[in-house]
């Protein structure tokens, strides 16, 4: 599986980290609500357009926002980025801790950065935190240009 199809995978979970509505997502990429819904249940696949624009948005977001976005950080680096480095055990505690705070964001009970922030110490428990966050927030302008280096160079 690739960055893309990682990233579709991924891209609810993503969405609600970022605390962003499918309607709101859409707006920020230039696509619809019903796209994005269409794209997070797998029934049209993720283009590359629509990839570099969604990566673009998360790390402005992520520039913008660092101390209510290491969560999203986390989950591009563990999920879609290098997925590889870390044991299936970690990423599936991972993912079910991210996929239990995550809806707390959107319905308003919880803030973005409460939620980052426990959603942190989970990681850093799994020994995670580290390895992955701090280079995402202090160099978030290198690695963006890392994911879209490798975009670009590959072919469909």
């Amino acid at each position: 599986m690739n960055e893309r199809e990682r990233l579709q995978e991924n891209l609810l979970l993503i969405r609600r980290a970022a605390g962003w509505t499918a309607e709101e997502f859409g707006e920020k990429i230039g696509v619809t609500r019903q796209t994005i819904n269409n794209l997070e249940a797998k029934r049209n696949k993720l283009n590359k357009t629509q990839y570099i624009a969604i990566r673009a948005v998360i790390e402005a977001e992520m520039a913008k926002s660092p101390d209510e976005t290491e969560m999203l950080g986390c989950l591009l680096e563990v999920f879609v980025d290098n997925p590889e480095k870390y044991d299936e055990d970690s990423k599936e505690k991972l993912l079910a801790k991210a996929n239990m705070l995550t809806p707390s964001i959107l319905a308003g009970t919880t803030s973005r950065g409460a939620v980052s922030k426990e959603f942190m110490g989970v990681a850093g428990a799994l020994g995670l935190a580290f390895a992955m966050v701090n280079p995402v927030i202090s160099t978030g302008a290198v690695l963006a240009g890392t994911w879209l280096a490798k975009i670009l160079k590959k072919k469909e």
